[in-house]
């Protein structure tokens, strides 16, 4: 009864993301002999909502970070990997790079979401 109801809303969902996203993974290649990991886009302006959990401005009392936790929400079509590199592209059209994240929680019938955090010390940038 409920499954017939969420359908499709994973679809109307994904009319109403805003942000888009990039979203790379480890994958394991063999070059001259030897195994390593490297990054491939997984996907490529794909639609996302981001949500910022918990924001802060210092840490033990020192300014400079720029550290906070999000969320991402998109539908279930995607399989994003635990410890994925996403960038999220939003509306503003600023692109931020988040490098510690979850595996997708996919349990919920129209859409998954990951936790990811952005730990990063801040930039100064001032435009004249």
């Amino acid at each position: 009864m409920y499954e017939q109801a969420f359908a499709n809303m994973g679809t109307v969902l994904k009319t109403l993301y805003r942000d888009r996203v990039t979203i790379y993974g480890g994958k394991a290649v063999v070059r001259n002999g030897a195994t390593e990991v490297q990054q491939v886009v997984i996907t490529s302006n794909y639609p996302a909502k981001l949500s910022l959990k918990a924001q802060q401005a210092s840490v033990d009392g020192n300014y400079g970070t720029d550290a906070y936790d999000a969320k991402l929400i998109l539908d279930n079509g995607i399989s994003v990997p635990a410890g994925a590199v996403i960038d999220v592209l939003d509306v503003n059209g600023n692109t931020t790079r988040y490098k510690r994240s979850s595996a997708g929680y996919t349990a919920y019938a129209s859409h998954q979401e990951i936790t990811m955090v952005r730990d990063e010390k801040a930039k100064v940038s001032i435009d004249e």
